[in-house]
């Protein structure tokens, strides 16, 4: 139970990622713009799946 505040603190910053992507995307004039868009998304992405992973096991 110790690493509930932990997957808080990542859904947030995961659900602060998925509006800033969105901005992004909608801004994007090609696919350049949209890869870097979508890296760093992907990353908290599996910031939080790691985080729920560990906190279910």
């Amino acid at each position: 139970m110790e690493e509930l505040p932990y997957v808080i603190i990542v859904s947030i910053v995961t659900f602060i990622s998925w509006i800033d992507y969105k901005k992004k995307v909608k801004k994007a004039e090609n696919e350049e713009e949209i890869r870097k868009a979508l890296v760093p998304f992907l990353l908290v992405l599996l910031l939080f799946a790691t985080s729920i992973s560990m906190f279910l096991t």
